[in-house]
This record gives C-alpha cells, structure tokens and sequence, in this order.
C-alpha cells in the first residue's frame, strides 16, 4: 500500500510543486497521487511532459496526455526537444534533453517529481555492472537532489513497478504502453524483459533487494567521502600536491583524486585510467607537458583531464 505520508517525506509542500507526466504507468500513478494530495491540502501542482520527438507516437502520447490533465483539473506544460546524440546513447541524450529543461523550468526551491521506482534502480544496477563500473556507479540514485535552482525528487523510488500496478488497476487509471520497451536489442529492455523475470523466479523481489542494496552503497559512499574530506581536506581546499601526495599509499591516493574529479563535475575515471593518473604523475616526475584525458562512454558528464603546472596535479573539463 502507497503511504501519503512516506510520499512527502521529501517535499516541500509549500513550495510550487511540477510533475513530470509521460503517461506511462509510474508517472501517471505519481500525477493521480499528488492531484490527491492537491484536492485535501490545496498544493501548487502543474505537470509537465516533455516531447522528445522519437517515436511517431509522440503527439498521440501528448494529446493523452493532455487529455488526463483537463480531466484533473491540472495545468499541463508541454515542451517539446530535438535530440541530439554525440557519441552517447540515445537514452542518455534523451535524458540530458529533459534534465536540460527541468533545469530551465525550475525556479528558487521549486520541486520536479519523477516517477522512478526500485525497478529503474535495479535495472540500472545490473546495466553499471555489466558495463562494470565502480562503487560509486553501483549506489543508487538520491531520493532528492539539486537541480538548477530548485530539487529534483523521486518519491516512488522505495515502491516496485508491481506496486504501481496494482494501484493503477484498484482505481481504474489507464496509462500508456510504449510497445519500443518490449524491443530486447536495448540493453535495458533485455534486462527489465528477460534477465530480471529470469531471476525473480528463484529469487523473488529481486529488484526491492537490489534497490535496497544499491541504497545502502550509496550510504556507504557517502560516509566513506565524508571520512575522505575530513581526513584529507587540505587537498581538496589547497590543491593536489605532488609531493605530498606521494606520502600517500596509492589507494588513498587514488580516492583523493576520484573525489576531487567528482567535485570538478566531470566524468569519473575507469580503472585503466585512474591506474595511467597514478603512473603519470605520482610513480613518474610529472612536467609541463604531462596529461591524461578521459570521457564516459554514455557523455552523461563531460569529459575531464588532468595536467601539472607549478607542482600541483590541474582537474579540468576536457
């Protein structure tokens, strides 16, 4: 059963409230939720749908989506995007387009909800790790988080696709079925599909476990870089030394650098190269002409770059 009250726990309700609409099963079930919650305490909620321009479906998506809205009563925005994949995926680029456009959209502490529940952070887990990723990619995402001038919050997340599902079905709301993600070439779609059914029918509620588990990294990743920067704050305020970095074991090290390149807001290095980073500047005498580039394969962050100058090791955007 869906709590009101763990539903909020995040939110502002004093605050202009938009919901993320694309009327598809979670967030058409996120829209009938808070137009509750709007009818009882008189909230300040519009909803949104972002038109991506990828499927000739789209206007028909638009106009359902329209339609469920007026029926509401609620305010419906609608933007529409032109895609523009740069060596990143289509979903990736998609995503960066809509993300774009909540950033734009949100004012001083407004919120944006989005309806993404323990299955998208399973499926998400299993696709970072098979991609294999780090620690830091396996965590799962934050139930809220800046974004622009305003909050990004995902209060569905502790909530399975079944969940909705059954709460769509007790009252009789209909949402859209997008045929494409039954398409299994996506790497997605073949987990959500075939891989995850596959393993619930030894284990089941794997993707509440996983979800749980991803959580519980991210906690862990969390403590882990606040020891980090307590620990080693002179590096994160003063710069990375060369020299006193060397006084390092080169786990430490590396930690240090990898949060570092967090806080630049570039992409995180893989192993390949964080091990060249360490070979470059900390086991060899780095000069002026020392560098080490890398990018994400998915561009979801941009691409970074180390370089020394002056005795210190330079993190910069690419």
């Amino acid at each position: 059963m869906i709590s009101y009250k763990k539903l909020v726990r995040d939110i502002d309700l004093d605050k202009k409230i938009y919901i993320a609409f694309s009327g598809g099963l979670d967030s058409t079930v996120l829209l009938h939720l808070f137009n509750d919650l709007k009818k009882k305490d008189f909230l300040n909620i519009e909803a949104i749908y972002v038109n991506h321009n990828l499927s000739k479906e789209n206007k028909k998506w638009e106009n359902h989506c329209a339609s469920v809205c007026n029926e509401l009563g609620l305010k419906l925005l609608i933007r529409s995007v032109d895609i523009k994949v740069s060596g990143e995926g289509l979903e990736s680029a998609a995503r960066k387009a809509r993300y774009n456009i909540f950033e734009e959209l949100l004012e001083e502490n407004e919120q944006i909800l989005i309806g993404h529940h323990s299955d998208d952070v399973a499926e998400t887990f299993f696709l970072r790790l098979f991609r294999g990723t780090g620690v830091q990619g396996l965590e799962g995402p934050k139930i809220k988080r800046r974004v622009g001038k305003g909050y990004l919050i995902r209060p569905l997340l502790s909530y399975s696709k079944k969940e909705l599902l059954k709460y769509a079905n007790e009252n009789n709301i209909s949402f859209i079925v997008d045929s494409t993600n039954f398409e299994i070439n996506q790497d997605r779609n073949f987990i959500r599909n075939k891989l995850i059914p596959t393993i619930e029918k030894r284990w089941i509620n794997v993707s509440d476990r996983i979800s749980r588990t991803s959580s519980n990294i991210g906690q862990r990743n969390e403590l882990f870089e606040d020891l980090l920067k307590k620990e080693f704050n002179s590096f994160l305020i003063d710069g990375l030394h060369v020299k006193e970095l060397k006084k390092l074991d080169h786990s430490i090290i590396k930690e240090i650098i990898r949060l570092s390149i967090r806080d630049q807001g570039v992409a995180l290095p893989n192993k390949k190269v964080t091990d060249e980073i360490i070979k470059t500047f900390i086991s060899s005498n780095p000069g002026p002409k020392s560098k080490v580039l890398w990018s994400r394969a998915d561009k979801d962050l941009p691409s970074g770059e180390i370089t020394y100058k002056n005795g210190y090791i330079i993190i910069s955007k690419a």
